[in-house]
C-alpha cells in the first residue's frame, strides 16, 4: 500500500465532521455520496480512555452547497457495478486518512451523479477530481493510464501541491 500512511487510531482535536458539520449527517455506507471523515469511532477506546479514530461514512445532506464551500475536496467517482472500484475503496480510506485536515474525500455513485460526470467530462470510473478553492477542477483521467494503481494518484495530489 502507501509507505506513508499513518495507520494507527490516534487522537485529535478537531475532527472533519466539527469543520463539515452544516453538510454531513449521520453515518452511512449505502448513500451515493458520502464524505470519508477521519473521526473517534464510536464507543471505542484505548486503555487510557483516548477514543480510537478511523475512517467513517457520513452522508452528505448538502452536496451542491459542499462542492461550492470553499474546502479542498477529493470527489471519488466510483460505481457499486464495477468490481475495480470496490478494490479502490479501502485504499482511497488510507488517502482520506494520510490527508485529513488538507483535503476532505467524497465518495460519489457514479449511476447516481450523472451530471457531474457530465460537468468533469468523466469518461471512466473510478475516476478523482480535485476540487481546491479559487481554483479550476483537476481530472486525474484514469482512462488516459493504461494501468494505474493508488499511488499514482497519491503522486497526482502530490504535483497538485497537496503534501
Amino acid at each position: 500500500m502507501f509507505s506513508f500512511v499513518l495507520l494507527c487510531s490516534c487522537s485529535k482535536a478537531q475532527s472533519n465532521t466539527d469543520i463539515l458539520g452544516e453538510y454531513l449527517g449521520d453515518y452511512s455506507y449505502s448513500d451515493p455520496a458520502v464524505c470519508m471523515v477521519y473521526e473517534p469511532v464510536e464507543d471505542e477506546f484505548d486503555d487510557n480512555g483516548e477514543p480510537y479514530y478511523g475512517i467513517q461514512y457520513r452522508e452528505i445532506k448538502d452536496l451542491d452547497g459542499l462542492l461550492v464551500s470553499g474546502n479542498t475536496l477529493l470527489l471519488y467517482f466510483c460505481s457499486s457495478m464495477d468490481n475495480r472500484s470496490a478494490e479502490v475503496t479501502a485504499s482511497v480510506e488510507d488517502i482520506a486518512q494520510a490527508y485529513d485536515g488538507k483535503l476532505h474525500v467524497i465518495m460519489l455513485d457514479a449511476i447516481e451523479h450523472k451530471e457531474l460526470l457530465e460537468k468533469y467530462e468523466i469518461d471512466a470510473v473510478p475516476e478523482f477530481v480535485l476540487i481546491r478553492p479559487g481554483q479550476a477542477a483537476r481530472v486525474f483521467n484514469s482512462s488516459a493510464y493504461g494501468y494505474w494503481t493508488i499511488n499514482d494518484v497519491v503522486l497526482w495530489l502530490q504535483r497538485n501541491d497537496i503534501a
